[in-house]
């Protein structure tokens, strides 16, 4: 092999380690390329995950329609807390057919009330309540408004009789509780479930329920929370005595299409009666709603007497604690004369223990307890006085609620 052919053959070679040079770089920016984009699309992932995990999150936090608390995987398995987020979040929020299931279950104890029996033809709000079936008697307890300073007749329309308008009669009043009480004759219609408001939580999902013109299709419903519980309304007797009421305040509004109709929890148990006159005194568009309790209580009494009479002990106070040895005690600081507490024999500075062997875990333990009695029956307190602990038996006399 000449020279010459030696040179070209060195000369190919170099082209090609060249061109073999020239293909590995190309490859290695590509695959460089390739793991720049592998990366970003790795991080953009985590970030998309970590944005949609976060809305979830905060969304089932904020609107959860029950009290279940947010679920957390232990084991830290992110992609299960947001399958059993998801779930929850689908289940709880949007299934609004829960929310249409507890108002047709619901509505239909619900009346329409008015003074005028064309009112509830006009499509409009005034003049036009909801009162609430309380048992199958044909008692109606509407709000004291609709019979306030008024001697006429009072009607009332159903959803299971639409073409028929039905005169009622009233039975009693309570303005303190802004309830009063109707009697419809041969009312066909069943009572809503009852609960129990003694049970009820802050932060417990509630829907208010009013159906003023006696119809299901024109009823209207509004969703919240439990604000409040027991809060404490300042409102007047019938003789203007100024009194203290215990409510309940939500952010479910309580309107004029609500108003008198019932507050429901999620399981459709009936926990509050509606009152817009006890809301007037909230701030922030917040409701009140008397306690079921309350005002099955009052609707007895009514039905009984003619009047809101319930046990009533007659004492202010606080909770105390100190040198109780780990008990806690209701302090009477005032007691009113010729109340059950002054009538027993208790006085100023004592200390009630218990009431028929129920310990004092807050101030409305005796009242609570008290619904569960009538006028005349005993009860065993338990008082702690500077000479030691005595056992005192209290007839309970009656007074009108607050």
């Amino acid at each position: 092999m000449g020279e010459f052919d030696k040179d070209r053959e060195t000369t190919q070679n170099n082209e090609e380690y060249r061109d073999e040079s020239r293909s590995g770089e190309i490859r290695f920016r590509q695959d460089k390329k390739a793991r720049f984009l592998q990366r970003l699309a790795g991080i953009s992932a985590l970030l998309a995950l970590i944005v949609m995990t976060s809305l979830i999150t905060s969304t089932i936090v904020s609107r959860r329609i029950y009290e279940n608390a947010l679920r957390v995987d232990t084991e830290g398995n992110i992609l299960q807390v947001i399958r059993m987020n998801i779930e929850n979040f689908t289940r709880d929020f949007y299934d609004r057919q829960i929310i249409r299931d507890i108002y047709a279950r619901v509505a239909g104890s619900l009346v329409g009330v008015s003074r005028d029996p064309a009112a509830f033809a006009t499509g409009s709000y005034d003049g036009v309540l909801t009162g609430v079936v309380m048992n199958t008697n044909g008692h109606i307890l509407v709000p004291y408004s609709i019979i306030d300073g008024y001697q006429g007749p009072i009607y009332v329309k159903t959803a299971k009789d639409k073409d028929n308008v039905l005169e009622a009669t009233i039975v009693g009043k309570d303005k303190s509780t802004d309830t009063a009480v109707l009697l419809v004759e041969g009312l066909d219609v069943e009572p809503p479930k009852f609960g129990d408001s003694s049970s009820v939580k802050v932060g417990q999902a509630v829907l208010a329920i009013g159906s003023s013109f006696g119809d299901i299709e024109k009823g209207t419903v509004t969703f919240g929370i439990i604000s409040t519980v027991n809060k404490l309304i300042s409102t007047v007797t019938e003789d203007n005595r100024e009194v203290k009421v215990y409510a309940f305040e939500t952010d479910a509004s309580v309107n004029r299409a609500t108003n008198g109709g019932v507050l429901v929890s999620m399981q459709g148990d009936v926990i509050g009666i509606n009152s817009l006159d006890l809301s007037e005194g909230f701030n922030g568009g917040f409701g009140a709603a008397i306690t079921i309790n309350e005002a099955r209580s009052v609707v007895r009494s009514i039905i009984n007497t003619g009047q809101a009479i319930e046990p009533y002990m007659g004492i202010t106070g606080n909770i105390v604690t100190e040198d109780l040895e780990g008990q806690t005690g209701y302090y009477i600081r005032r007691i009113e004369p010729e109340s059950t507490a002054d009538r027993a024999g208790l006085r100023p500075t004592d200390i009630i223990l218990s009431i028929d062997s129920i310990a004092m875990t807050s101030e409305t333990t005796i009242d609570d307890y008290l619904k569960t009695k009538k006028v005349g029956e005993i009860v065993i307190l338990k008082v702690m006085r500077v000479s030691g602990e005595q056992t005192i038996e209290a007839t309970l006399y009656g007074t009108r609620v607050r």
